[in-house]
């Protein structure tokens, strides 16, 4: 069985159409300057500072109370120190006791030497709120105006290049709308800045889960993850669509 001969003018048309097609997507990832574009939620070296500080901060907030738990902690606090204060006369339970409710120690009759340990542990727990810890307001401040800037450059190069938004922006903001984009543009760049400040990283739902309220840092991202679901269901009333689901 003779093989079959190959034609090298063939060969080398075949091998030059195979470049011509791999330059033809390899210039469909390139953005221009010859970089390549990253994911939009991608921490990449320009975000790495920012998102590194905001990452700090978030640490420090997640040893620090929430404002109602400081608020209780206070209030406990006057409690007890006003039953110090009463004379022993006056002290239900005895003169060597203290009045205190199940909700501030177990059980209900309290020795004084047990409520001035309490007080002393959530003074204690008061002071380090007000320490706080990790980067200054400054720093924080700084980092989250470099994601913002990084963010809506991001989104400006990725719509000018026509390329194909992903999964989790699409299904919170839709595709974009003529004439007037700006609800769109800005409801996505403050998706997109929430990812990057709070590393979410979910392909699907766009904030990812539902932020628990257990320290400070879940607070307050609570309440960020609040106002955007806001105002993407304020988008979708625009645009008559249904509405994101807080």
């Amino acid at each position: 069985m003779t093989e079959a001969t190959i034609d090298p003018t063939q060969a080398i048309d075949q091998l030059q159409a195979q470049i011509a097609e791999l330059r033809e997507q390899l210039a469909t990832l390139v953005k221009r300057g010859g970089r390549a574009r990253p994911a939009l939620d991608v921490v990449t070296e320009d975000l790495a500072d920012a998102v590194k500080t905001l990452a700090q901060a978030h640490d420090a907030e997640r040893r620090q109370l929430t404002l109602e738990q400081a608020n209780a902690l206070r209030k406990r606090v006057g409690e007890v120190k006003t039953q110090l204060s009463k004379s022993q006369s006056r002290r239900f339970g005895g003169t060597g006791f203290v009045n205190m409710t199940p909700t501030q120690v177990k059980p209900k009759w309290a020795s004084v030497e047990a409520a001035q340990r309490s007080v002393e542990a959530d003074v204690q727990k008061l002071e380090k709120v007000s320490l706080g810890g990790g980067p200054d307001k400054d720093q924080v401040t700084a980092a989250k105006a470099r994601i913002s800037v990084v963010a809506r450059q991001r989104l400006n190069d990725a719509m000018a290049a026509g390329d194909p938004l992903p999964v989790w922006l699409t299904s919170a903001v839709g595709s974009l709308p003529k004439p007037n984009p700006e609800p769109w543009a800005k409801a996505a760049h403050n998706v997109l800045v929430y990812r990057l400040e709070h590393g979410v990283s979910d392909p699907i739902l766009p904030l990812g889960a539902k932020p628990g309220t257990d320290d400070a840092y879940g607070a307050r991202r609570a309440g960020e993850w609040k106002k955007v679901a806001e105002e993407l269901n304020k988008l979708h009333t625009l645009g008559g669509a249904s509405e994101y689901k807080l």
